[in-house]
């Protein structure tokens, strides 16, 4: 894992400090330049290298001012952060072309590990944005309607930090309208069964 340490140091292009825990995931705190990786008992090279590429991502390209809008807009961090990653390992994986085959095996082995909890789940179950996560962290065969395929899309397009801000908003308003009307088609079977 040393070896790790000098390897995120030197793709991030600054010192930033780097810190091996007991810990779910791999984490990057943007404010402190910390980046975390877990310390798990059975890690393969595949999944520290995808961590740590992933974080550096976020080194590199999540600003700081980022996280003042998230907050002073009130925007689900969660949206934000699907949409930030799918932005920050595109990006990881245009300037390091080595990345992608880092990335592609990396997940398969997360996916195997059923890091993603989806074994003997229904992914059409899931809502829009997790469904999203999935199928950019490389699970296959994720049902979307073409509707939902727009927006899967418009997640792959983001450029900017602001564009996944503006993204996530969109995103948010979508699965309130989708709430709402999946509560209408409830109230309206459940009254169509009561007569």
């Amino acid at each position: 894992m040393k070896d790790l340490s000098l390897l995120a140091k030197l793709l991030a292009e600054e010192d930033i400090h780097v810190v091996h825990r007991q810990q779910p995931t791999a984490m990057f705190d943007v404010l402190n330049r910390e980046l975390s990786l877990p310390i798990w008992k059975d890690m393969s090279k595949n999944i520290q290298e995808l961590m740590t590429l992933h974080e550096v991502g976020h080194a590199l390209w999540t600003p700081l001012e980022m996280m003042d809008k998230v907050k002073e807009q009130k925007i689900s961090f969660s949206v934000v952060n699907v949409l930030e990653d799918v932005r920050i390992e595109k990006a990881v994986q245009l300037k390091y072309k080595g990345a992608v085959k880092i990335f592609n095996k990396g997940y398969q082995e997360l996916i195997h590990s059923n890091f993603f909890e989806t074994v003997g789940k229904k992914i059409e179950n899931y809502n829009l944005i997790d469904r999203i996560n999935l199928h950019y962290k490389h699970h296959t065969d994720v049902p979307f309607s073409n509707d939902e395929m727009v927006w899967v899309k418009k997640a792959n397009e983001t450029v900017t930090s602001d564009d996944v801000i503006k993204l996530a908003i969109e995103i948010s308003g979508y699965h309130k309208k989708k709430s709402k009307e999946d509560i209408k088609m409830c109230t309206k079977y459940s009254k169509s069964v009561k007569r």
